[in-house]
Order: structure tokens, then C-alpha cells, then sequence
């Protein structure tokens, strides 16, 4: 025991030793992001010098740190893999310090940071007029975001208008003492990790161009506290700031302000099917903090739009074996 205690110890002591700095930008070692991300091993450090990088970089190792080393560090206008200008595939990855701007594919979902490893961090960084700012996909592991602005994003179609963050069925999604404004499309989050916690961050939709809520999460935990949201009267017919739509586990909204003209938009729009705890939030008279209209109608389409999924799944599954067994019999070639 004491032996492999030992030998656990030395690897990691030598592991953190081998750890190197890679340092980027004109005159250093590596020209620019994506020479880096070539060189790069388990462990390292990128430095990136002030400046603008038309570059996008894929990081395919794990417990990297990508920071910038003094302000105005921009990553612009290129996308690798017709997905995002840095798409972070190795695991425990921290980003800090940096700038993305103007990511967009053909597609309409480029992003500023593409998340298809575990474990990202991002801090101190600012995203503007991007597709997406930060799209993590993947189930499983943590996004956490910390100290960023967010501006002018949005992407996708009329249809199906992104936003500025989108997190799929991750174990953890937290975004705090952040700035989101401007937003050209859609919202400003999307979430569908089992647990979400906004926290204390400033979410502002100046100009009217966001019609559905500011933050959409669906399902998990819910977790709302210190939040501002500014709404515009130019789109009154919202849900609410907050949507929570699908089948929620909790819900605790506290401490938060809204600031809205119209008087009739709720902070937060309940359809998750289980009690908010809401206290301390701020809100504008007439006005509720928490509203669950509609939810019964909401809940009720859901089923049966999962109903009729799961009859096409069940037709299209007997069709094939109605098939199989039609080729036994040799009755179709």
C-alpha cells in the first residue's frame, strides 16, 4: 500500500515537473494559437501575448491552461472544423484572459469556444458579435463560467435563433459575475445540465430583439440568485426573463432584480412541474417573480408530443421487423 502510495506520488511529482510554458505571439516561440495547440502536451501552459489572431486552434490535451498575458488578446474571424475559433477536446481545460470575435460558419452555429471534452473553465474573457459564444455539447462534466462579457451574439435561423451559451445534458453548468448585452438573436443562455446555477451575473436585452426569454433551462436543478435582468418593452410578449421548462428536480430563485417596462413579463416562468422557492427578489409592482400560467398547457403538449415520438419509434420499429421477417419467408427479395 505504502509502495503504490509512493509511486502515485512520484508520477504526479514528475508529471508536474515535465509541465511546460508555451509562449505565443511575434518574436515568441510559437507565432501563433494553433502552432501551440500542435506542440502542446498534457499539463502545459499556454502564455498568449497581446494582439489579434486571425487563427483558430483544435486542443486535444487535458489540464491545459490558455490565458492571455495582458489585456486586448483577440482570437477573430476563423473557425476551425467549421465549428468554433478554439475547439477544446482534452479534458479540465482553463481559458482565461482572452477575447473571441466575430466566429461564424456557414451553418450558423460557430462558436467562440466549442467544448466537445470535460471540465472547461472559462474566466476573465469576452465574446462579441460571435454565432455562439460557448457551445458545450457533449453530456457529462462541468461548465463553469466566471467574470466574462458577453456581446452582440447570436446565430442560427428565424427559426431556430441560438444563444450566446448553449450547454446539453452536462452534470454542471454554472455562470457567474457575468455581463450579457446586445444580444442579436435568440437568448443569452441555454441550458439542459442536470444542474444550472446563474449567479450573480447582469443579463440585459436593451433593444427588444429577444421575443423568448433571456435564460431557457430545461430540466435538473435550477438555481437563480443575485441576478439582474433588464428587459425592453419592445417584445412584452416573452414568457418571462427565465423560462424552466421540462421535468425540474428544483428550483430556487433568490435575490434576484428585474427592471421591466411593460408590467406584465414574470422574472421567472415556471413549466418545470415542482414548486420554486423564491425569496428577497425584486420586482417591478403588479409584476410576479415566479409564474406558473400556463404550465398545465405546456405540460400537457409535452406528453403528447413525447406520445407521438415514441408511436412513430414503435411503427418505424414493427415496419422493420414486418420487413425482416417478410425476407425469412422469402415473400420481398
Amino acid at each position: 500500500m505504502i509502495r503504490s502510495l509512493l509511486v502515485a506520488a512520484l508520477a504526479a511529482w514528475f508529471g508536474c515537473a515535465q509541465a511546460r510554458t508555451l509562449e505565443v505571439g511575434p518574436g515568441k516561440s510559437y507565432a501563433s494559437p494553433s502552432e501551440a495547440a500542435a506542440a502542446a502536451a498534457d499539463g502545459d501552459t499556454v502564455a498568449i501575448a497581446p494582439g489579434s489572431y486571425f487563427d483558430c486552434a483544435i486542443w486535444r490535451q487535458n489540464g491545459l491552461t490558455i490565458a492571455g498575458t495582458g489585456p486586448g488578446v483577440l482570437i477573430t474571424d476563423r473557425a476551425c472544423a467549421g465549428k468554433a475559433a478554439f475547439v477544446i477536446q482534452g479534458n479540465g481545460v482553463t481559458i482565461r484572459g482572452l477575447s473571441f470575435m466575430r466566429i461564424r460558419v456557414p451553418d450558423g452555429n460557430g462558436a467562440g469556444i466549442r467544448a466537445e471534452g470535460r471540465d472547461l473553465t472559462v474566466e476573465d474573457s469576452r465574446f462579441d458579435a460571435d454565432q455562439i459564444a460557448i457551445l458545450a455539447g457533449a453530456p457529462g462534466g462541468s461548465l463553469r463560467i466566471a467574470d466574462c462579457l458577453f456581446a452582440a451574439n447570436g446565430g442560427g435561423t428565424d427559426e431556430r435563433p441560438l444563444d450566446a451559451i448553449v450547454a446539453g445534458r452536462l452534470d454542471l453548468l454554472s455562470v457567474s459575475h457575468s455581463v450579457f448585452k446586445n444580444a442579436r438573436s435568440g437568448g443569452h443562455i441555454n441550458s439542459s445540465a442536470l444542474r444550472t446555477e446563474i449567479i450573480g451575473n447582469d443579463l440585459a436585452d436593451e433593444g427588444g430583439r429577444m421575443a423568448g426569454p433571456l435564460v431557457s433551462v430545461n430540466g435538473g436543478v435550477v438555481i437563480l440568485t443575485g441576478n439582474t435582468f433588464t428587459l425592453s418593452a419592445g417584445a412584452a410578449a416573452r414568457p418571462g426573463a427565465v423560462l424552466v421548462f421540462g421535468d425540474a428536480e428544483a428550483l430556487a430563485v433568490r435575490g434576484n432584480t428585474l427592471t421591466e417596462s411593460a408590467g406584465q413579463t414574470p422574472m421567472v416562468r415556471n413549466w418545470g412541474g415542482v414548486a420554486a422557492g423564491a425569496y428577497g427578489n425584486t420586482v417591478p409592482d403588479g409584476v410576479e417573480a415566479v409564474s406558473e400560467s400556463g404550465a398545465t398547457y405546456h405540460r400537457l403538449r409535452a406528453r403528447m408530443a413525447a406520445l407521438r415520438a415514441s408511436a412513430r419509434d414503435a411503427a418505424g420499429f414493427a415496419r422493420h421487423e414486418a420487413a425482416v421477417a417478410a425476407r425469412g419467408l422469402g415473400l420481398i427479395q
